[in-house]
């Protein structure tokens, strides 16, 4: 063999070695990158598991405020019913309330009117029987 060939070979020899040193080198990297990777995606799909609770837990409280909105429109609407009822309950007794005291003020005025006119008739019978005309 010439001597040219036997040093190509040594050459090839001395790279494949180094090229073996490498690998075991890093053997040990990619061990840890898979390692990395498994621990990763472990990771993931707890965050994926998170999310789909989150998403569950939002839609619950959408249908929450849904429910609490429609509860929220019938007491408001019970609400103004009960203030139209009062308003009107207040207009009536204050229409009662002028009508009772009309009519006590025509009955004290015929009681008036009865006292001064039997009172105007003593004063002139009064008179007239003192014969004082």
């Amino acid at each position: 063999m010439p001597e040219g060939d036997v040093m190509a070979i040594e050459q090839l020899h001395t790279k494949t070695e180094e090229l073996t040193v490498q690998l075991q080198n890093l053997s040990g990297e990619f061990a840890r990158l898979s390692a990395q990777a498994v621990s990763d995606g472990a990771r993931f799909k707890l965050v994926e598991q998170t999310q789909g609770r989150h998403d569950e837990e939002i839609r619950q409280l959408k249908d929450s405020t849904r429910m609490m909105q429609l509860q929220f429109d019938q007491v408001m609407t019970k609400i103004d019913t009960l203030e139209m009822k009062l308003f009107s309950w207040l207009q009536q007794t204050q229409q009662d309330s002028v009508k009772e005291r009309t009519t006590n003020n025509k009955q004290w005025f015929n009681f008036l009117t009865f006292v001064l006119g039997g009172t105007i008739i003593a004063i002139v019978t009064a008179v007239f029987v003192k014969g004082g005309l």
